[in-house]
């Protein structure tokens, strides 16, 4: 599972029936589901979907998600969610992104609540997950995808296994704001130009600015298997 990109929808299909029926109606028949497919025939592509009776833990794992950004009445439609399904497709967020964007659209068009990234946990509306993966911009796509938490020692992102890049962590003694800002500024740094990094090598976002050396550690907060796990590891920025 955890060479898989999953996405948790929340549903207000009463059934496996009613989904079905929503799919073929929602779509014009362009799609179809059946057995755990999900499949367009005429692009003659598929995904597998998982069909799940409601989850009342699901609700919690959303308000978390979200961070915030979910409103009160999609929290409250969660939470009477009739269902919930999921959907898989191949490791790569980059190279999965247009499949990502084309199945995940049916299944906002009948019925889908809103949108759960399994692999990093972040949760988003449909409207804000739609704008972040169809944006030009790179760092739409990482918004999409990565996650920033904080534990008793660090703030520290989520996520960038989906990228195959490595995650980042911080010392939770620094202000929120300029732990997020330092920690997403990195991680897009990774992403768009691939330094090629190592222990002891030195960041900082100018001249300027604060310099911190860079030790990569195994990602000892998952489990090899766990969605979150990052088998890349992730650095972490020591101030120096």
């Amino acid at each position: 599972m955890e060479n898989e990109i999953i996405v948790c929808i929340p549903g207000t299909w009463e059934s496996r029936t009613k989904l079905i029926e929503s799919v073929i109606v929602s779509t014009s028949g362009d799609f179809m589901f059946a057995g755990m497919i999900l499949a367009h025939p005429k692009g003659n592509d598929h995904a597998e979907l998982e069909f799940y009776d409601a989850d009342e833990q699901i609700a919690e794992g959303f308000a978390y998600g979200g961070q915030g950004k979910l409103s009160d009445a999609t929290l409250d439609q969660i939470s009477q969610h009739q269902s919930v399904v999921y959907l898989h497709f191949p490791f790569g967020i980059l190279e999965q992104k247009a499949r990502l964007l084309k199945f995940t659209e049916v299944l906002s068009k009948c019925g889908g609540i809103a949108v759960k990234l399994e692999t990093s946990g972040v949760a988003h509306e449909w409207k804000r997950w739609f704008e972040l993966l169809n944006s030009d911009n790179l760092f739409g796509t990482y918004c999409a995808t990565v996650v920033l938490v904080v534990d008793e020692d660090f703030y520290y992102s989520c996520g960038m296994h989906n990228f195959g890049l490595a995650d980042v962590q911080i010392s939770n003694s620094f202000d929120a704001p300029e732990a997020a800002d330092l920690l997403n500024k990195f991680s897009f740094w990774q992403l768009v130009d691939k330094p090629i990094l190592k222990a002891g090598h030195t960041f900082s976002l100018t001249a300027d600015s604060p310099h911190f050396r860079l030790e990569l550690s195994k990602d000892k907060r998952h489990s090899e298997g766990d969605l979150f796990y990052n088998p890349n590891g992730l650095w972490e920025l020591q101030r120096v």
